[in-house]
C-alpha cells in the first residue's frame, strides 16, 4: 500500500485557501462557539470553520460561502476544547487498539500514542506495518512507540526484539518514541545496545519514555544523561518534582492500576508546583471497568 508524503495533498490545501477566501464553501460551522485558545490560554468566543478533516478558521467571522451540504451546528451552551492526547497506551487489555480508539474518541481523546510490544510479539513486520497503515484511516490520530525490550524478559527477546525489527519501526513516520525502557538497569549498568538505540531514535528525531519506578535521582540523573526525555512512574509529589528539576516530561497517572492523579496534585500545589505544562496525564494500563467508571 502507498504512503502519502503528507498529510494533506497540495489540491487539499488549495481547497482549504478556497473556504478562506470565500470561494467555496467549508463543509461545517460551528456558530457562537466558546472555546479554549491554546495560544492565548483564554476561553474565547467565536466561530469555527471545518473544511474535510482539518479546522481551516477560527475567529469571530462567518464563512462568506455557504452551500446546503455544508452542517451548521449551533454550539451556544458548550465548551469546546482540542481533543485530548493520551501519551502512554497499552491497547491489548481487554480491548484493542480500534476499539480502544473508538470509546477514548467518543470521551474527547483523540490522539494515542500506542504500545507496539504486542504487534511485536504476533505478528511479523509486514502484517505489523500493514496494520500501522489500515490504523491511519481512522479519526483518531494513532501514533505508536517503539520498543527496545519487552517488558519482562522474553525467551526469544534477541528475535522477537531485534536489532533489524526496530530500526525498521523507528523509520515508521507514525512512531513517535523509544521505549518504554523497562530494561533501564541494564543500560545503567552498561549495556550498549539499547544505549545505542536511544541516540538512534534520538538521531531519528523520536523521543525516550522511561520505565523508572521507585529511582534515585542519581538514576534518573544518569538516564536523563543517557537520554531519557520522559517518565510516568511518579507515585508521589516529590518524585514528581524531582523529574521535572532533572528535565523530564511526567506523565501523571491515573488508572486502575495507580489511581494516583488527585494526591499527586495536591502534593505538588503543596510543593510550591505552578506550571503543568512539562505534565501530561495518562492512564497507562487502565482494565476495561475502570474506563467504564470514567
Amino acid at each position: 500500500m502507498g504512503e502519502q508524503r503528507y498529510r494533506w495533498k497540495g489540491s487539499e490545501l488549495r481547497a482549504q485557501a478556497a473556504v478562506i477566501d470565500g470561494k467555496q464553501s467549508p463543509t461545517k460551522v460551528l456558530v457562537n462557539a466558546t472555546y479554549l485558545h491554546s495560544y492565548f490560554r483564554e476561553w474565547v468566543k467565536g466561530n469555527i470553520w471545518i473544511h474535510g478533516d482539518r479546522i481551516v478558521y477560527a475567529g469571530e467571522r462567518l464563512p462568506d460561502q455557504v452551500d446546503e451540504a455544508c452542517e451548521i451546528v449551533d454550539c451556544r451552551g458548550y465548551v469546546l476544547v482540542p481533543g485530548y492526547i493520551e501519551p502512554h497506551v497499552h491497547p491489548f487489555q481487554l480491548y484493542n487498539p480500534h476499539s480502544f480508539a473508538r470509546y477514548a474518541a467518543a470521551h474527547g481523546t483523540t490522539t494515542l500514542l500506542n504500545d507496539n510490544l504486542f504487534l511485536l510479539l504476533q505478528l511479523d513486520d509486514e502484517e505489523a506495518l500493514f496494520f500501522l497503515q489500515e490504523m491511519n484511516a481512522l479519526p483518531t490520530s494513532m501514533y505508536w512507540w517503539c520498543r527496545f525490550d519487552g517488558q519482562t524478559e522474553l525467551e526469544r527477546e534477541e528475535e522477537q526484539v531485534s536489532n533489524a525489527r526496530i530500526k525498521r519501526w523507528l523509520d515508521q513516520e507514525a512512531v513517535l518514541q523509544g521505549g518504554e525502557l523497562t530494561s533501564w538497569p541494564k543500560v545503567a549498568s552498561g549495556d550498549d545496545i539499547i544505549l545505542y538505540w536511544m541516540q538512534e531514535a534520538h538521531r531519528r528525531r523520536r523521543k525516550i519514555e522511561g520505565h523508572f519506578p521507585g529511582a534515585s535521582e542519581k538514576t534518573l540523573v544518569k538516564m536523563a544523561l543517557f537520554g531519557a526525555d520522559g517518565d510516568h512512574e511518579a507515585m508521589t509529589g516529590k518524585e514528581v518534582r524531582m523529574r521535572l528539576w532533572h528535565g523530564y516530561t511526567v506523565a501523571l497517572r491515573h488508572s486502575s492500576i495507580r489511581p494516583d492523579l488527585p494526591v499527586l496534585l495536591e502534593e505538588m500545589k503543596a510543593l510550591g508546583i505552578r506550571h503543568y505544562d512539562k505534565c501530561l496525564l495518562t492512564t497507562d494500563a487502565r482494565r476495561h471497568r475502570f474506563m467504564r467508571m470514567e
